[in-house]
Formats: structure tokens, sequence, C-alpha cells
């Protein structure tokens, strides 16, 4: 953290400069092909964590890790990949996928998603992640794409360390911070350039994992432009990158989360959460509990339930490599409560983004989601809960057509709560530290350190 005796013009100085190279650079990634930019946005990381590291009272005690050092055993039997490579993406077993890529916002960039201080938010921590990050392994960073190498150790297109989308550092995860529905169907054919240029991958052949989740700037702005952020034009716009995909992209699984009830940030208490939160969700935090209720909680409902029905409608299941699943999961998550008040430790240093055990739970619930067949997939979370498995009877990743098929064919997959044959019995606990990694947003640090200083009359803003 930084400390009382901290200089705020130092550091006010230091970040705003930091963030109007990093600002630039964002904008300039979306040309980025030959690599230039990705080079120079390296330089800047490891320029940035230099200058954060001599802030006055910077003290930070280490690298956070999920959760608090403790290792967590992998409770699920691992399973051999199909005895040939499978033909039928509805036959897809966890060792079968060979490449994983994410589209998104700031929660799938991660930024400052290995913070453990205001100023880390500037960094992109694509290797921590809840859908794609690759730093070290499943029993510290618990992942998608983690729990995917302990199938396939040669899984490919992960994120790792730091960087922005077109860095070689992000892998296949092309997310951008302070995206909007209306900016993913060019990630999609992002991402599909990014993966034809990359040696390593067999584009025609390799089975591949692609992680949507996007809304939450959508949400926080809809009551300023109800009809650019209308829920028709947020699904609307995910379909027409769900359509990139599928029409460019063979033997392709696309995994859609549904987004979350942001309400639940109110339940967050201190003066930088209520400063954050008017900032960056005026449409949260400002709004009177009739207008929650009447209006913004109506337009949520239709953000998950039409964009639900669109993927579950059967459209995207036209072809035998290539179809979309939803993930439900966060339609009734509640954040769990210490005193009546929200459980901070799930959160950033900026109160606003996913810290470490956000990512923990929120990689958890998401890979339970997809190991449970449609129709059966859990609709929130549960701290601490249980952690489900593949079996030999339910050994693939369900869609909407083999679900219908298991209903005669399979039995239901198994949660390490069970003890499963060959698994460890455990679950997932991060702790309850108040510091840890963060899925924050690039200007909640600026403007949130502007805001409480108390000492800027100008308005500083930067794409989120």
């Amino acid at each position: 953290m930084i400390s009382g005796s901290a200089s705020v013009g130092s550091i006010l100085v230091i970040l705003i400069v930091a963030g109007a190279v990093h600002s630039g650079v964002l904008q300039d990634f979306e040309y980025d092909y030959d690599g230039v930019i990705a080079d120079d946005y390296s330089d800047w990381n490891r320029t940035i964590r230099d200058l954060i590291t001599l802030l006055p009272g910077y003290n930070c005690t280490g690298d956070p890790t999920w959760p608090h050092g403790e290792v967590q055993i992998f409770p699920c039997q691992i399973l051999p990949p199909s005895p040939s490579v499978p033909n039928s993406v509805h036959k897809l077993r966890p060792s079968d996928i060979n490449v994983i890529g994410a589209l998104g916002d700031s929660l799938s960039a991660a930024s400052g998603g290995g913070a453990c201080s205001l100023p880390q938010m500037l960094l992109q921590y694509r290797g921590k992640t809840f859908s794609h990050g690759g730093d070290e392994s499943f029993e510290t960073v618990p992942t998608i794409a983690n729990i995917l190498r302990k199938y396939n150790p040669n899984l490919k297109g992960y994120g790792i360390a730091t960087g922005a989308w077109a860095s070689e550092n992000a892998g296949m995860n092309v997310a951008v911070p302070g995206a909007v529905a209306l900016d993913i169907p060019e990630q999609a054919e992002n991402l599909v350039q990014k993966m034809k240029d990359d040696a390593s991958i067999d584009y025609d052949k390799d089975w591949k994992l692609i992680t949507i989740f996007i809304g939450g700037n959508d949400l926080c702005a809809v009551c300023k432009n109800p009809e650019k952020y209308s829920p028709s034009a947020y699904v609307s716009n995910i379909q027409a990158a769900i359509q990139v995909l599928h029409d460019q992209m063979p033997r392709t699984l696309v995994s859609v989360m549904g987004i979350l009830d942001l309400r639940e940030l109110n339940l967050l208490s201190g003066s930088v959460c209520a400063v954050s939160h008017s900032v960056f969700c005026p449409c949260i935090s400002n709004a009177t509990e009739s207008e929650l209720q009447n209006e913004w909680l109506p337009t949520l409902l239709q953000y998950q339930n039409l964009l639900e029905g669109v993927v579950t409608s059967g459209m995207y299941d036209d072809r035998e490599d290539f179809t979309v699943v939803y993930q439900p999961f966060f339609h009734e998550t509640k954040l769990p409560l210490i005193d009546g008040f929200g459980d901070i430790s799930y959160f950033a240093p900026d109160c606003f983004h996913f810290g470490a055990k956000g990512h923990a739970e929120t990689g958890n619930s998401l890979w339970n989601n997809m190991v449970q067949p449609v129709g059966s997939k859990t609709r929130k979370w549960t701290p601490n809960g249980p952690f489900t498995c593949p079996t030999d009877a339910s050994p693939f990743i369900y869609t909407n057509v083999n679900s219908r098929q298991s209903v005669t064919t399979q039995r239901p997959p198994m949660t390490s709560k069970e003890g499963m044959e060959g698994a460890t019995t455990a679950t997932l606990d991060p702790g309850s530290g108040d510091k840890g990694d963060a899925s924050g947003l690039i200007p909640s640090l600026l403007s949130v350190v502007l805001l409480v200083a108390g000492s800027v009359s100008t308005t500083l803003h930067l794409s989120l």
C-alpha cells in the first residue's frame, strides 16, 4: 500500500505521464500486426514497473498469490484425450483442446490482476485472468487455462505475465480494457488473424476454446445512452462476433458468459469504493433505489435472458466442428457478506474489480458450468464450493447437443466433494486477505487517486 507520508504530487505526476503513454499505446495496438508497438509496449511495461517500485511510500510485501501461498491439489482424475482426434465438438474432452483464447474487457485482460497497490492497476496481468491466464499452475493460479493444462500440458495460446492484447505475453487473449459489446466483433477478427499468424497453431486442425465475457461497461453506461447500450444492441454485437468465429474459425467451442448483477458493488464500503464506483459505474452508484429496480434491473435481466436465449436456441449447432455454449453462473451470484457489507477481499485495490479471490471463484464457477449439462448448470457462485470433475461416464465438455443426448447416455459429472476415486476431496478457498490480484480498470487508478487527493480540477479520462 501507499503510506500516509507518500508525496501525492510525485505519485500524480508519475501516474499521469504513465497513463498518457499507456492510453496512446492501447489505441495504436489495433493496427500493430508487425509487432513494433508491442515491442514498444514491452519496453514501457518494464519502465512503469521500475517507476512503481520507486514511488514514495510504496510498500508491497510481495507478489500476491492465490490463496496466499497455499497449494491446492487438483481434485480431478486426469482423463486421457480421445483415442483419436474427435471430428465433433460435441465429443470434445478437456484433453482434446489444443488452443485457448479470450475476448472481452478489463476483466478478461486482467488489468491490475496482480496488483497489491493502486499504482499497479496500470498493468494488465494476462497470466492471471480467470479464463485464460497461464501463470504458474492451477495450484496457485486456478484459471481455465491452468485447469486445461492439467489435461493437456501442451496447451497453446494462454497468457503469461503482463502485456496488452497485441503483445506476445497475451497469447490469444485479445481482450481490451474499456471494451463494450460493440468492440467484440473487431476483437474476433483480431483473434482470427493472431491465430493464423502463430506458427505453433495448426489453425485448421487444432481444437480451440474461446471465452467471451463482455457487458460490464455497457451496463455502467446504459443510463447515458440507452439506445447504444440497449439489450438488443448488446446481443446483436455479440452475435456479430460469434458469426466472425463461426465463419472463419474451424474446430472451435465458444463459451459465452452471462453478465453479473453490478448492484452488488453497492454493498462494498469505504471512501475509495464510493469514489471509484461513482466515477466508473454512475448508472449504478448514482441511481436511486427506484431507478435501479424499475429501470436498470429490467435491462440487466434482458441482457442475460436475451443472450442466453440466442445461444441456447440451436442456431449455432449447424456444424459438427463449431458450437456456442452459454454459462449462466453469474446470473444469481451474490457477493459474500462480512458484518453486513460486501467481502472486499474478492476485489482489487481499486475496490471495483476482482482480486485474487474473485478470479479464483470465477474460474472455478466457469469450469463447473462447462462440465455441467445445458439446462442443469449452476446459476450462482458457491464460495468455497465444490469443483466439478469430468468422469469416464461423462467425459465431454457439455454443449447444447450432447446435453440432450446425456439425458439417456451419460451420468452427470461428479464434484470433488463426492469423493471421486483418484481425486482429492478439496474446496477452493483463497482465504480472506485484503490484497490480491485485480482485474481492474486502467482509469480507476488515475481517477480515484486524483479525486481522493482533491487537488485536481480537470477531468482526466482514459479508456477503461
